[in-house]
């Protein structure tokens, strides 16, 4: 029974000691703690994305800006301590050793004999300023507020730089059908210029047609060189995301573009409240809490200090009566300190607080309506991107019924090969309006996210 007793003790001192550390657990192979808790890992997960789920551990454990906000989180923490140590007295352990040799001196006829004599003393000194009026104490709790905003903070940068590194890995897997659908189309264009020269040899098709055909193909080999650039800059963009080297970017793996989905349902509307769990309309509030105790601090600055001293120790000539009970020293000593005046700086310090409330409150008024705005913004793109995507998608249908009616038609010898093609161009065309709607609508879904502090 005691050991069980002692065992949970042990945890819940390991659980104070090292709160974050304590909380983490290994799930798939990517470390599950707290600051997946904060970016709503599982919303993530709906995507069905098992590379997207890497990137985005990737980054939370390498990233080095989020490792930076870590720090600072903890930072503040110590800050806390550190405050608080001035809510306690300190102690001082000082030892001395002095040598005291008196002159020889003739006095009246009577000779005196120089001498030396050793001291000893090891004092321990308290001092303490008595925390009558809480001084000390509101100081610490605007430090915790200041610690809390810095979480806040923190937050708001992780949520911040996943959504963005998300947003990079969706465009990558655009351009990956993009190029691909690209190439088709330069394939495609391809033949056409090659069966405009045979019909302009014929006398079918004039100069201008080979030399346009010509130049609709060139178009598209620099289409997809430009689309290759594209793609090699956001592959360098999400290997510095997730810490990895940009000499393997090339090697980052994604979905294919027809395998990616979203299982979830995104709301048509949110109500207005659901701003105040955005990490810096929370961190912005955190500011104006502390921002209110600075001023009860300012105003307690008026107040007197109350000062507490006191020393005990030992004291003796001889080294081996140091300790003996009666070469023992006590000293205690309280008073008040009051300043009279201190040209103007108490004033003017409480007057700079208050100003400062002032523009923190209204820093605060302004972001709660640019985060509504943000909301609605993001659900207004939802809207209309989902309706242009389902357009999109009907006429990739209605098209590629033609091309199916044109390939039976070319089967039976009423329509040309070069007919054909130019169909077969055209469904590419769409093809590829169809995956830049498509990856827009999931780019909508992450800024909605982190519109709304990631409560998706």
């Amino acid at each position: 029974m005691k050991k069980r007793v002692l065992a949970i003790v042990f945890i819940i001192i390991f659980y104070i000691i090292n709160p974050s550390e304590s909380r983490t657990v290994v799930e798939s192979g990517c470390i599950k703690d707290r600051r997946l808790y904060a970016i709503n890992y599982d919303w993530w997960k709906k995507f069905n994305d098992p590379y997207l789920n890497d990137y985005i551990c990737k980054t939370v454990q390498n990233n080095h800006s989020l490792k930076s906000a870590t720090l600072k989180t903890k930072e503040s923490s110590q800050s806390i301590k550190k405050q608080m140590a001035n809510e306690f007295p300190t102690f001082s352990l000082l030892g001395n050793y002095a040598r005291i040799k008196t002159p020889s001196a003739d006095l009246n006829g009577v000779d005196f004999e120089s001498t030396g004599t050793d001291a000893f003393a090891l004092p321990l000194f308290m001092s303490y300023e008595a925390d009558i009026f809480l001084k000390n104490h509101d100081k610490t709790k605007s430090e915790k507020k200041k610690a809390m905003a810095a979480e806040y903070e923190e937050k708001a940068l992780y949520i911040s730089i996943v959504s963005d590194m998300a947003a990079t890995y969706f465009n990558i897997v655009k351009l990956d059908k993009l190029i691909d659908t690209e190439k088709k189309i330069a394939e495609a264009r391809k033949e056409i210029f090659e069966l405009t020269k045979e019909r302009n040899k014929s006398g079918l098709a004039s100069t201008y047609d080979v030399t346009d055909t010509d130049k609709q193909h060139t178009i598209s080999m620099i289409s997809v060189n430009d689309l290759e650039k594209q793609r090699s800059i956001l592959l360098h963009k999400l290997a510095v995301y997730t810490g990895e080297s940009a000499e393997n970017a090339k090697c980052l793996r994604r979905i294919s573009y027809d395998k990616l989905t979203y299982n979830g349902k995104i709301p048509e509307c949110l109500s207005s409240e659901i701003v105040i769990y955005r990490p810096d309309i929370m961190k912005a509030e955190a500011d104006l809490q502390r921002a209110k105790i600075d001023i009860r601090v300012a105003r307690k600055d008026f107040l007197p200090t109350v000062p507490v001293i006191g020393a005990v120790g030992y004291t003796a000539l001889e080294l081996g009566r140091l300790f003996n009970w009666d070469s023992t020293l006590g000293l205690i000593s309280a008073g008040f300190l009051q300043n009279i005046f201190s040209g103007g700086r108490k004033i003017a310090n409480l007057k700079i607080k208050k100003l400062q409330y002032e523009q923190l409150f209204e820093n605060y008024k302004q972001a709660d309506l640019q985060a509504i705005q943000e909301i609605n913004d993001s659900l207004c793109m939802i809207k209309f991107d989902t309706k242009k995507d389902e357009e999109n998608k009907r006429k990739y249908k209605l098209e590629e019924k033609n091309f199916k009616l044109i390939n039976e038609r070319y089967k039976e010898g009423i329509t040309s090969y070069l007919q054909m093609t130019q169909y077969r161009e055209n469904l590419l065309s769409l093809e590829r309006d169809k995956a830049e709607s498509k990856i827009q609508k999931f780019v909508d879904y992450i800024s909605l996210y982190k519109a709304v502090g990631g409560k998706l």
